[in-house]
């Protein structure tokens, strides 16, 4: 809310009025008029109604005034006796300056203005009258006196207007009250701070109504008001305290005498919240003492050392463990002192107090070591960098006394050393009573003469389907009766014979796998005792599915091996032919270019052109075996981005119609766009393949049509033919690696059989398929599908990598 204008503040007499007019109120005047009078040393200062606010004594005497008190009084009061001046006064209000003389006593009277335009007052400069031949040089010196005069009342407004804006923006809210306790300014903060109406802060209001209003809001109104009466005691005093209100906010209150041309006019009282300020004290000082606590009651002795290697901190159990004197613990003190008094104790004095000098660097390393005293008392050792925000100010040792701790760690360690020599043995014996049966990686298994089993391990239970338990003094037939009809034959025939029967080789299915027929090899032994003699028979199983398969393996790695060497030797024959085919001609153009140079004939643009072509065709070869090796280790870097299909295919289709003069190219679009999520390049690279294997493949001619349609929430996109068809049993073949149909040979076809592998995996990027329908000798349709973009999302591309190619 504005306060009163700096212009209109009122300033206030020197001192109170005398006793004989006490009653009488002493009106405020502008404080700008002060200073302008103030500045103009003026012997009469009035305002705009013509009451004294200021006057010299000699022309108080010259007046014949008897009274004492001036100020506030008329002029025609005061003044009666000199109607001279009156009267030049009286212009001088109008605006325009006057100048009045009488018996040798000139006077210029120069009007006041304010920021508004209004006139505030005037102000009377007395001096001896001039001789009447001085007067053309009187009125000049008066001109420029006017005009020195005009540009301060110029220059002091802009100073005031400054200040006014500096004291209305300040944080601090500011009261000022004049000599005679009424208000002549506040600013916003002021009134914010407490909240009072503007009624009790108008410009000449009697302070004491502001503070009765204000003592409302204060928590110890007693104290409050003994203050301000303190201050007011002593008009020189200046002061600064702390003021609390109801609502909780603390304020801090400055006072200081307002003076005007050293002269005392009033009083400056400044307000700042502090209650967060204070808060935050109170809160760090309630961090700080608990931390204090917490430093002094922790079971760690810690001691910090700052950059200078004095002491800065310790708590008690630093004192404690080291048995050192206060003397050496003074904070400021020397810490090498303390290191000193503590050496004797440890095992290796001179290494200590050097690990110590060490860490006394200032660096941000981190130390962890052990200390060990002559009495066997062991110390962890922590030292860390001690911060300040980024800057390192010191250094913290803490110590924590581990002695029992590592004895205690020493017999766990001695007990748990034994507890593993105990169980090692214990282990080492159970190996040696069960190597045969629990750790075999065969079956094993015992059984009586009823052919009960009496030992099994579990290798050979699980192919039952059971545990070791489970099995234990049951027969074959119960619990595998599909293999006891195999099996207990043989058994049988070992008991009645007492010879073994070794290495047999049999195919059957175990209940632990149903479904699967697997291989064994078993061999059957007679078991006896010498009182009792045969008592029953032992069976050895090993599972030989895996040697099997294993040889079928070899079997099929073999012949994959002469496979991949005819495919390899395929691929080098038609990449050596299709790398060659492109080199001839290219070494050909390129020599009749160097003769056409060297001889200094022109060079017919068609030569640099069908080199050109040649090089392309090089290039486009090695794109396919990059791309082909990329795919092979699922690295082909496909990026994705919102893709319109339409204009693709135009463009595709653009490119690729110069090549077709020897047959037509129709194009059915999709009356809707289709716009995907994909890599432009690769898709046109995927379409220009399938364009030039049908140009290449139709070579009678014939038309090749393209269609782009929506199938669902795909994009269908189909190239057909009426070339030279592909075999229906190679159809399948036809998207591998280096597969070329058997009608295609590459002395009439050419390329690596790469395109559509290739082509294959781009799709498959995509999210998508491409497949092939095509008849013998009529001719082909290659179809591949796009998912179309639903989503609305960023159109920064992605790489992605799919695994390897199978």
């Amino acid at each position: 809310m504005a306060t009163a204008d700096m212009h209109g503040s009122e300033a206030l007499q020197d001192a109170p009025p005398p006793a004989e007019t006490a009653h009488t109120v002493i009106p405020p005047f502008p404080e700008i008029l002060l200073q302008v009078g103030s500045s103009l040393h003026a012997a009469l200062i009035i305002d705009h109604r013509k009451r004294i606010a200021r006057v010299d004594e000699t022309l108080r005497l010259a007046s014949d005034w008897e009274g004492k008190a001036v100020e506030g009084r008329s002029t025609k009061e005061v003044l009666g006796t000199l109607p001279w001046l009156q009267e030049a006064l009286d212009i001088a209000l109008t605006g325009r300056p006057a100048v009045g003389s009488m018996d040798g006593v000139k006077a210029l009277i120069l009007p006041v203005f304010g920021a508004e335009g209004r006139i505030l007052g005037a102000c009377a400069c007395m001096s001896a009258a001039e001789d009447s031949n001085a007067a053309p040089a009187a009125r000049e010196d008066l001109a420029l006196e006017l005009a020195r005069t005009h540009q301060r009342c110029v220059e002091l407004e802009r100073s005031v207007a400054m200040l006014r804006s500096t004291f209305d923006t300040s944080t601090d809210g500011v009261l000022v009250v004049g000599r005679n306790m009424r208000i002549t300014a506040f600013n916003k903060k002021f009134q914010q701070l407490w909240r009072l109406p503007e009624e009790f802060l108008q410009e000449g209001v009697d302070a004491q109504k502001t503070l009765v209003c204000a003592i409302g809001l204060v928590k110890d109104p007693e104290r409050f008001t003994a203050r301000i009466r303190e201050m007011y005691a002593d008009p020189e005093q200046e002061g600064v305290d702390l003021v609390e209100l109801h609502n909780g906010i603390l304020l801090e209150r400055n006072t200081w005498p307002q003076r005007v041309g050293g002269i005392i006019v009033g009083r400056i009282w400044s307000y700042r919240d502090v209650t967060a300020e204070r808060r935050a004290r109170e809160k760090l000082e309630q961090t700080v003492s608990l931390l204090r606590a917490t430093f002094d009651s922790t079971a760690d002795g810690v001691v910090a050392v700052d950059v200078e290697r004095r002491i800065s901190a310790y708590n008690k159990r630093f004192q404690q463990l080291w048995g050192l004197p206060d003397d050496v613990l003074l904070t400021g003190v020397d810490a090498m002192q303390a290191v000193v008094a503590a050496a004797p104790r440890v095992k290796n004095p001179a290494q200590f107090v050097a690990r110590l000098q060490e860490m006394f660097l200032i660096s941000d390393q981190e130390y962890v070591d052990t200390v060990e005293f002559r009495d066997g008392c062991i110390l962890e050792r922590t030292s860390l960098p001690q911060r300040m925000g980024d800057t390192i100010i010191g250094r913290v040792w803490s110590y924590r006394d581990v002695t029992e701790e590592r004895r205690a760690k020493e017999a766990q360690e001695r007990l748990l050393e034994a507890e593993q020599r105990a169980r090692a043995q214990m282990a080492e014996s159970l190996a040696l009573l069960d190597t045969f049966l629990n750790n075999t990686p065969i079956g094993m298994g015992f059984l009586d003469r009823d052919l009960r089993y009496i030992r099994i391990n579990d290798a050979l239970a699980s192919l039952h389907g059971h545990t070791r338990e489970q099995e234990l003094g049951r027969t074959l037939r119960e619990v595998a009766p599909s293999v006891a009809l195999s099996v207990e034959p043989l058994m049988r025939r070992v008991l009645e014979t007492s010879e073994p029967l070794i290495g047999l080789e049999l195919t059957v299915e175990v209940p632990a796998t149903p479904g699967l027929v697997r291989s064994w090899r078993v061999s059957y032994y007679p078991i006896r005792t010498p009182l009792d003699g045969l008592v029953g028979v032992g069976a050895v199983v090993v599972e030989v599915t895996a040697e099997r398969r294993a040889q079928q393996e070899r079997e099929r790695l073999l012949h994959e091996a002469h496979e991949a060497i005819r495919i390899r030797d395929d691929f080098l024959s038609i990449a050596s032919h299709e790398l060659k085919t492109p080199l001839t001609p290219l070494k050909l153009h390129l020599q009749m270019l160097k003769q056409r140079c060297d001889s200094g004939q022109p060079i017919p643009p068609h030569l640099a052109d069908k080199a050109l072509s040649q090089v392309a065709r090089l290039s486009g070869l090695i794109s396919d075996l990059l791309d082909a090796s990329q795919v092979e280790v699922g690295q082909l870097a496909v990026w994705r981005e919102p893709l319109p299909l339409r204009e693709l295919v135009r463009e595709v289709l653009a490119d690729f119609r110069p090549a077709c003069t020897h047959h037509t190219l129709e194009y059915e679009e999709s009356p809707e766009e289709l716009i995907i999520e994909g890599d432009r390049g690769r898709i046109s690279q995927v379409l220009t393949n399938l364009l030039d294997n049908a140009l290449k493949y139709s070579p009678l001619g014939g038309p090749i049509r393209v269609a782009l349609t929506r199938d669902g929430a795909e994009a269908l996109i189909s190239v057909s033919d009426a070339g030279i068809g592909i075999p229906a049993d190679q159809q399948v073949h036809l998207f591998e690696r280096f597969f070329r149909a058997r009608n295609a040979p590459i002395s009439g076809f050419g390329g690596l059989g790469l395109g559509l592998y290739i082509c294959r995996d781009i799709v498959g990027r995509h999210g998508g398929r491409i497949w092939v329908e095509s008849e013998l000798s009529l001719g082909s349709t290659f179809r591949f599908t796009l998912p179309l973009f639903q989503a609305t999302r960023n159109t920064t591309a992605v790489m992605l990598s799919l695994p390897p190619a199978s």
